[in-house]
């Protein structure tokens, strides 16, 4: 009882619900919501209230909550034709606008479906609508498609057509040349309902269990299949040909997953990458494994945010009506529950956007309103916010290369050269190391101003300790030798990558230097060591370190793991303690007589007592779901299939 108490109470911590204020954009039907920097931006949409279709920019400042429309200057082209059900991509700092449901007065049921690229410039806030030639490879117009930008292209899978029927393509549309360049066939019904759509950021690698099983097969040599042909025994070959020997992903090689869940009866889930924009699909849905994994999810959205993937919708079924989120490990290509609490149990949360720069998904809704009721009218409320902190799960951005291999070892090198060295550095162990004063006053802010300063003076500086008079440029630093070598290993090469620098002790130590000195990438590549390295025994220190430190979202995610520690423990002390059951008189008669018994009657007997084979529990059948629409026709047709 207690630990649940507490994993409650962390719940609340991991999960916070904040309350907007200004423009706050009315209940909308099929709006666009993107994350750009420290704003949100929706567009689009259609009202609830009133069935108009619009074509309005609200942008949110996420630090105050606020929102804001926006009306175009009067050097911006003039906004895209108001829409529905569009897709929107982040390139750059601008929204690329794809497609949608627009009103239309030659149409039977009003309606009309869209083709045309937009571009909103979130630096100058103006819109750019491109003239675009005609071309053979020019996508067929529809709505709910997915898009993603990768090596500046837009990429768009699927969606569905004016007959609501799905589009079984994928179109890449060049966004320097502003050209249609490529279409290809993808036989899969992939839309915004049930399938998202992620670039794989650079630095992402290959899932190791997918490059194993890719190179059990690498020696097949037919030639690779075209996009939408999934043989799995010719399909294999193009992505370790593609990869060759590396198997990590580049800024001109970030893959493309593609996720997509159907329900037919059981939940049917797809994993699929392509290397490239033009390059072949492959099929990773066999290479998912574990016993977690997310249910169907309506309207999902999902991103990638360090190794993993964040995939979050709407959760509906007869007994549950919830928001949920979960993460794939792009390395393991394990599935993990974010357990939120009782946050999105209630109220209407309908859409979630990732935070990069903080960790966190934002979930928008309601916290007063009935989720089903919104869920059947597909309406998206914009009221409040709930911030998830996915760091606490292990789930955050991971700190970029800042320079090569080789320059690494060039500063290791430079750092055991006393030669280039006119300082030294004073250890509380009477440990002198000789240092380039030019190095550590361009990386290390405090040591340039202390530098600064004593340039008046003449004698030894002293930090935090006294002062060494033994030499005119030493600086007494009271840290021990292994904690101070550590810190310069990391100034001179802006990396950890030593042994000596990657121990528990050590880490710590480097953590509180760099709150104390304010220094943002040291606290960025030992938080994501000290993750790495957390465990059962190393999570009182973490948590300790974290708490120092001021890094919540480790403090928290140690904190779990000692109470898991703590109620591992004490359920092996239960068993261990449990007293034997009292022994009946018939039971001491019977022991008696089995003492009296030879070793071959005994075990005679023991062959004549029946076994009680153990029969299975019935298999329970999921129930389901019949999708109503409140709209006139999205997502409600007969075509919907594997809803």
């Amino acid at each position: 009882m207690p630990s649940a108490m507490q994993m409650q109470s962390i719940s609340g911590i991991i999960t916070q619900v904040r309350v907007t204020s200004g423009d706050i954009p009315p209940p909308l039907v099929g709006a666009s919501t993107t994350v750009i920097g420290d704003h949100v931006y929706v567009f689009g949409g259609c009202l609830v209230s009133s069935h108009k279709v619009t074509n309005y920019m609200y942008v949110l400042n996420i630090k105050t909550l606020v929102w804001t429309r926006h009306i175009p200057p009067p050097n911006s082209d003039e906004p895209p034709k108001p829409r529905y059900f569009h897709c929107a991509s982040v390139h750059n700092n601008s929204i690329v606008i794809f497609g949608g449901i627009a009103s239309s007065a030659n149409s039977s049921q009003g309606l009309s479906v869209l083709d045309s690229v937009a571009l909103f410039d979130t630096v100058e806030m103006i819109w750019r609508c491109p003239m675009i030639q005609p071309s053979l490879f020019s996508p067929l117009p529809r709505y709910a498609a997915i898009g993603v930008v990768n090596q500046n292209k837009l990429v768009i899978i699927g969606g569905q057509d004016a007959k609501d029927d799905y589009v079984n393509e994928i179109n890449v549309f060049d966004l320097q040349s502003y050209e249609w360049i490529q279409s290809k066939q993808f036989e899969k019904q992939t839309g915004a309902y049930r399938s998202v759509a992620i670039t794989a950021p650079p630095g992402t690698r290959l899932p190791v269990l997918l490059k194993n099983g890719l190179e059990e097969k690498g020696n097949d040599t037919r030639i690779p299949s075209p996009v939408g042909n999934l043989d799995e025994s010719s399909h294999q070959t193009s992505l370790v040909r593609h990869y060759n020997q590396s198997f990590q992903a580049s800024p001109e090689h970030c893959p493309i997953y593609v996720y997509s869940s159907y329900d037919f009866g059981h939940i049917k889930r797809e994993l699929h990458l392509i290397p490239a924009p033009l390059s072949t699909i492959e099929d990773c849905s066999s290479f998912i494994h574990g016993s977690a994994k997310p249910p169907r999810l309506r309207f999902p959205t999902g991103y990638t945010l360090g190794h993993h993937l964040v995939l979050s919708g709407t959760l509906v079924t007869s007994e549950t009506q919830s928001y949920s989120i979960w993460a794939l490990d792009l390395d393991t290509l394990m599935w993990s529950r974010i357990e939120t609490g009782a946050v999105f149990g209630s109220g209407s949360w309908n859409r979630g956007v990732l935070y990069p720069q903080q960790n966190k998904l934002m979930v928008f809704g309601h916290r007063n309103r009935n989720l089903l009721e919104d869920y059947n009218h597909r309406q998206v409320n914009f009221d409040h916010m709930a911030f998830v902190d996915l760091e606490a799960f292990g789930v955050y951005r991971l700190p970029k290369a800042t320079c090569s291999t080789l320059a690494q070892e060039m500063g290791l090198t430079l750092l055991n050269e006393p030669a280039v060295s006119d300082y030294e550095i004073l250890t509380r162990d009477n440990h002198r190391i000789p240092v380039n004063s030019a190095i550590l006053r361009q990386r290390w802010p405090y040591f340039a101003e202390l530098t600064c300063q004593d340039e008046l003076a003449e004698g030894a500086v002293s930090v935090g300790m006294g002062t060494d008079l033994q030499s005119p440029k030493t600086i007494l630093f009271p840290y021990s030798y292994p904690v101070v070598v550590a810190l310069l290993q990391f100034i001179y090469t802006d990396n950890l990558l030593t042994a000596q620098q990657y121990q528990p002790h050590i880490l710590s130590q480097l953590l509180l230097l760099a709150d104390m000195y304010d220094l943002t990438r040291l606290r960025e590549l030992v938080t994501h060591a000290l993750h790495q390295m957390l465990n059962m025994s190393t999570a009182p220190l973490i948590f300790e370190t974290a708490a120092l430190s001021h890094q919540t979202s480790l403090q928290i995610r140690a904190l779990k793991m000692m109470i898991a520690a703590k109620r591992i423990i004490q359920q092996q002390r239960q068993r261990e303690q449990l007293p034997s059951p009292p022994i009946t008189p018939q039971e001491q008669i019977t022991q008696q007589q089995q003492q009296q018994q030879t070793p071959s009657e005994s075990s005679s007997l023991q062959q004549q007592q029946p076994s009680t084979p153990s029969s299975p529990l019935p298999r329970q059948r999921a129930p389901s779901l019949i999708n109503s629409m409140g709209l006139r026709r999205p997502f409600g047709s007969r075509k919907q299939s594997g809803a």
